[in-house]
Parts: structure tokens; sequence; C-alpha cells
């Protein structure tokens, strides 16, 4: 899963958000942008860990193609396709019209649907899925951003040293359970 939205995707948690919920008091320049840096890094690691993108946007998929007609997206909710390609001889992207192409239980557990016209056609070609993905931040991933940013500041670890970050706490990965999208199968014949 790629973001391939126009603007940058915001972050799920501002530095004053992240004060206010710490009950500290405000940092200095140097201080703020070291936070927004671990603020930064912790949503990557719980978006990442949850399966669910840290904002509704434009994202890309790709999945070789060797006679599934039904694929589960591996985030949700996905709210519509914008566009189907398969990858040619030589690597480039020949776009597919849409004609056919389903979109099942977006909400829960989202699917694409080829239309049988696609069985064998292009067995062993890559296919790239443009849609819409996402909606509002669950608030306990928001919690969760906002916890592991505190252990990390609170271990004084850096962002961008050597250092492999301590694994997150048990209250960190429960937050993140709570909300984690698990696909059932990843693809079908049907």
């Amino acid at each position: 899963m790629r973001y391939i939205g126009e603007d940058e995707i915001p972050p799920v948690v501002s530095v004053s958000q992240f004060i206010n919920a710490v009950h500290g008091e405000m940092p200095g320049a140097s201080e703020q942008a070291s936070i927004e840096m671990l603020l930064g890094a912790a949503q990557d690691v719980v978006t990442i860990a949850a399966n669910i993108p840290p904002a509704p946007g434009l994202y890309e998929f790709t999945y070789p193609l060797y006679g599934w007609r039904r694929w589960w997206f591996p985030c949700c909710p996905v709210t519509s396709l914008s566009g189907l390609a398969v990858a040619d001889d030589n690597g480039a992207w020949d776009d597919q019209p849409l004609d056919g192409v389903m979109l099942v239980q977006s909400e829960d557990e989202p699917q694409l649907l080829l239309p049988e016209r696609w069985l064998g056609n292009e067995a062993g070609r890559t296919l790239r899925i443009q849609a819409e993905v996402g909606k509002a931040f669950p608030r306990n991933l928001w919690r969760a951003v906002v916890s592991l940013a505190r252990e990390w500041r609170d271990a004084d670890i850096s962002v961008s040293g050597d250092i492999q970050p301590p694994r997150a706490s048990f209250s960190v990965q429960r937050l993140i359970k709570q909300e984690r999208y698990v696909r059932p199968c990843v693809s079908a014949a049907c």
C-alpha cells in the first residue's frame, strides 16, 4: 500500500496535542522538531501495524495476477476504485477499464472482484489497483501514537540514530490490536 494522493498526509497528532496529552510544558523550537519526528515515526509504526491508513486518500496496491478473480485489500475501509492497470512485457502500465469490476464489502472486508473475462488473460502479470481508502483516524490508534512517542521520548530515543527502538509496551500493543484490520484471505478464484 502506497499513498499517491496529491496532498501530503497530515500528522494525526500535533506537537501541541501531544504536549497536552502528556501534561507537559510547550518545548522550545529544537525540541519541537524532535517531537515532530518522534510523532511521525510513531504514526508510521502504528498505521503499518494496524493496517489502517492515517488519513483518507488515494492509495496504490500491486499484486500478481495468476487466475484469481477476488482480491482482499490489506486495509479498510475502501470507499471507491479509481483505476486498474496491468504491467506489459516491458513493465509499463496499461490502463484497464473498470467495466464489470466490483468493490465488495468496502467497509469491513474490502474486496476487488474482477469480471470473468479476466480469468487467465493476464496470468503472470502484475495488477496495479488505485483506490480511495481510509476514514477518520480511530481514537485508540491516536492514543497509541501518543503513547509510543511518549515512551520513545522518555527513553531518550532518537529517530535518526542507529539504535533500534525498544518494543512497544503492552498498552500500545493492546490499543493497536483493538483496531487492527486483518484480511481474511488474500485472493481466490471465484
